[in-house]
């Protein structure tokens, strides 16, 4: 077994990992250690991980094997040597912000769950308290973590909205959508999303005028993006927000009587509903709009 600090020296030839897309989106950074054993030729014939995170270890080992090392002799012959090696991804780790990030990967997600979960079962109270744990964490971490605040403040505006503090709902949905404004094109699907968000609010809250300005910059985003895919999944997808946001510009006109503006609309969510099949909600939205397109 050859010391790290004597295999070091006989390094002629370093291969930097590639930083993974994933995990920079993910902001994970770290340091992976790997035994390895290097052959007579000073090249590294195995590669074993000791430690590290799963999403930066690939790029580690496979840039480890094409590290090349002067042959190590043993009794002035070369010889096939064991030794540890350790590398950092990105190469300059901030040792302190790697702490930081752990920290929030711990609390964030732990919290961000569990507030999920006490909102699925009703339990508010506890979400609440749960998912500004999580809020806090994600802005410790400052704008690197800007889209999981969006989430989190999202579900905190849900609370409200469920609880009929329609005023801090009001609040919670305009700080999570001018989030996703700052950081984002405005042409981007989560931004229609945070749209949609505040629409039905203003839509409940008896202000339609809102609503409808809003409603129809969403639609036009997921229009643009139905038509650029082809992928199944987005598909549905934009199709779910497409068939909710026609729908509602369909009541919103029915309610100020303008008649054909609501049939158009209400033509244009039946056809989206369609490729909406995980729940009853379309039958919703095509029951109520069939009634309204019927031939008078």
């Amino acid at each position: 077994m050859v010391t790290a600090a004597i295999a070091k020296s006989n390094l002629i030839s370093f291969v930097q990992p590639d930083y993974p897309q994933l995990a920079k989106v993910a902001s994970i950074a770290g340091k992976v250690r790997a035994e390895i054993i290097v052959d007579e030729s000073g090249n590294v014939a195995s590669v074993k991980l000791i430690s590290g995170h799963p999403m930066l270890a690939p790029s580690a080992l496979a840039a480890i094997r094409k590290w090349k090392y002067k042959p190590f002799e043993v009794e002035g012959h070369p010889a096939r040597v064991q030794t540890e090696v350790e590398v950092s991804i990105p190469e300059n780790v901030n040792v302190d912000d790697l702490i930081r990030e752990r920290k929030f990967q711990e609390v964030f997600w732990l919290n961000q769950k569990a507030g999920q979960e006490a909102f699925d079962k009703n339990d508010l109270a506890l979400a609440e308290s749960k998912l500004l744990v999580a809020r806090s964490a994600a802005e410790e971490r400052g704008p690197q973590k800007w889209l999981e605040l969006c989430g989190v403040i999202t579900l905190l505006a849900n609370i409200k909205f469920k609880e009929d503090d329609f005023e801090a709902a009001e609040n919670l949905y305009k700080e999570s959508l001018a989030l996703h404004e700052k950081h984002q094109r405005p042409d981007e699907a989560e931004v229609a999303g945070a749209q949609q968000d505040l629409a039905y609010l203003y839509f409940r809250m008896g202000r339609p005028n809102d609503a409808e300005t809003l409603y129809r910059k969403s639609v036009e985003t997921y229009e643009r993006r139905f038509r650029e895919t082809s992928a199944s999944a987005p598909l549905a997808a934009y199709g779910r927000h497409l068939a909710i946001g026609y729908f509602a510009l369909s009541q919103i006109a029915r309610s100020g009587q303008h008649p054909s503006e609501a049939e158009d609309s209400c033509k244009k969510a039946i056809s989206y509903a369609e490729l909406w099949s995980d729940s009853e909600n379309p039958r919703v939205i095509t029951t109520t709009c069939e009634a309204l397109v019927q031939p008078h």
